[in-house]
């Protein structure tokens, strides 16, 4: 009988091995696969948003240079026709016409040192034009246009010189439009279209202050990333943190021209799959364990009577 005892729990304990490395083998081998399929998701969502990048920045920039020509030619246009007609520039009515016109806010014109001697802004009288323009007074052909975007008062203002290099006309237009249009190429809700599981995030920074611009945690726009900046010095990179809950993560990296996208996610997001599996093999082991270990109990039972019967 103690033989068989002996037997009885060999097989039980061969039976508890078996399922431990099955449930160990079982979660080193989806657990490989879940951190695999992950980083080729965080590739193809860096990926996806390095795209993005490239096609909004290309998008701002032909913005920018459409309203850049629009504005010059509406400001050469004027120029051309005040230095054709000189006896505009004495006539009120008609510098706001010319300013209603060409959709501006104001129009000013300049004698060969800068000093505004008309306007449709009376409050520039005694004025100068903008120092930006006041080392091209004197050219004889001279067109610019200065976005002011950044400003308390976002303005656009242009300059082209009158004919000879006799001074400059400056005209001031209204941003709005600039800026509207500019908004539907913003990069802040770019991140919200790139979700990485239930808890992870992907987010864009500029590269060189590291403020999140876009961030599917959009609470974080705006404000300075936490981790170590010595970390990021290559051009792409992976490495562990702990993320805004505190959870320990995976943080993979690339840079792109003036941004840095970045993508984490918790290793419990990771892993989930595999803690999953390996539950359900612990618990069925367990059980098979228990029922196994119930039969042979009952067959030692049987093993007992017939011997007490003998």
């Amino acid at each position: 009988m103690k033989r068989i005892n002996k037997i009885y729990g060999w097989v039980l304990l061969c039976m508890a091995a078996v399922i431990v490395v099955l449930t160990v083998f079982a979660g080193y081998t989806v657990g490989v696969v879940n951190k695999n399929s992950v980083i080729v998701q965080i590739d193809e969502n860096i990926g996806s948003a390095e795209s993005y990048l490239k096609i909004n920045q290309d998008a701002a920039e032909l913005l920018m240079e459409e309203f850049e020509d629009d504005y010059a030619a509406k400001t050469r246009t004027v120029a051309m026709l005040l230095s054709k007609e000189t006896s505009y520039l004495s006539d009120d009515q008609t510098l706001e016409e010319l300013r209603v016109a060409v959709n501006a806010d104001h129009i000013s014109v300049s004698d060969d040192e800068g000093n505004i001697t008309a306007s449709t802004d009376l409050s520039s009288e005694g004025t100068s034009i903008c120092d930006e323009f006041q080392s091209n007074l004197t050219e004889e052909v001279y067109t610019e246009v200065l976005f002011l975007l950044e400003s308390d008062t976002p303005t656009i203002v242009a300059a082209s010189s009158l004919d000879g290099g006799d001074g400059i006309v400056q005209i001031t237009f209204p941003a709005s439009n600039v800026i509207s249009l500019l908004e539907e190429v913003d990069l802040s809700q770019m991140a919200s279209d790139l979700p990485l599981y239930t808890s992870g995030i992907t987010a864009v920074l500029d590269a060189d202050t590291m403020t999140y611009i876009s961030c599917t945690d959009t609470s974080k726009v705006g404000e300075q990333i936490s981790y170590d900046t010595s970390l990021f010095e290559k051009n792409k990179g992976r490495f562990d943190v702990e993320d805004f809950d505190r959870e320990e993560a995976m943080l993979c990296y690339q840079t792109s021209g003036d941004y840095l996208i970045l993508a984490i996610v918790p290793y419990s997001d990771i892993y989930y799959t595999r803690n999953v599996v390996m539950g359900w093999i612990a618990i069925g082991g367990a059980l098979l364990l228990i029922s196994t270990g119930l039969s042979l109990r009952m067959a030692q039972i049987a093993l007992s009577r017939k011997s007490n019967e003998k």
